[in-house]
């Protein structure tokens, strides 16, 4: 979490720089939009920001952000690789658990996953172009906020036969501390080997 004061002596460094007067709105507005990130990433993204700054003007919350969490399209673009990877990893049989949860809501407007899984290889580039459009519709809609998996068919025929116990796990997708440990694993076996 981004403390006050760390939050305000980097305030102060910006408008010193840019020669701006910070209000308390200005502060209160700023604060409420960044509250969720730590001190170290507010701090990279105002030094990123600046540096790459091109105009004389007080960097916009805008600006700040695209260092923190990217441009629509970067978000569309990693989107579409999760996707990738749950295909890959499960396909059209698993049901899938992403973590950001505006995928499902795509891909459910796309036709819904065992659609997605089922496509023709040579439709990939059309779907992926409809895709990342709907994705960046939905980000500005706000869709996507409550989490939901896409439901594979071993899940759907065992809910329809009744067989609730044998639903397996979904493959969950894009979730840091499940990467994480992913990478650490990895690293350990090839210091083994």
């Amino acid at each position: 979490m981004l403390t006050r004061d760390n939050f305000g002596e980097v305030m102060a460094g910006i408008a010193g720089l840019f020669q701006v007067n910070l209000t308390s709105f200005m502060l209160d507005t700023y604060y409420e939009i960044f509250k969720d990130y730590s001190d170290e990433q507010f701090k990279a993204a105002i030094v990123k920001t600046i540096k790459e700054h091109k105009y004389h003007t007080f960097p916009k919350p805008a600006e700040i952000l695209e260092y923190l969490e990217g441009t629509r399209d970067d978000k569309s673009l990693i989107a579409w690789l999760q996707v990738k990877e749950a295909i890959e990893k499960g396909g059209y049989y698993a049901s899938i658990d992403f973590a950001d949860s505006i995928i499902p809501a795509v891909i459910e407007n796309l036709g819904g996953w065992q659609w997605l899984c089922c496509s023709e290889k040579d439709e990939e580039p059309f779907i992926q172009k409809r895709f990342i459009d709907l994705y960046s519709l939905f980000i500005k809609q706000g869709r996507g906020t409550q989490p939901v998996k896409v439901i594979g068919w071993l899940e759907a025929q065992n809910n329809k036969s009744g067989y609730l116990k044998e639903i397996p796990k979904p493959i969950r997708i894009g979730y840091k501390d499940e990467q994480l440990e992913l990478i650490h694993q990895t690293a350990k076996q090839m210091g083994e080997k």
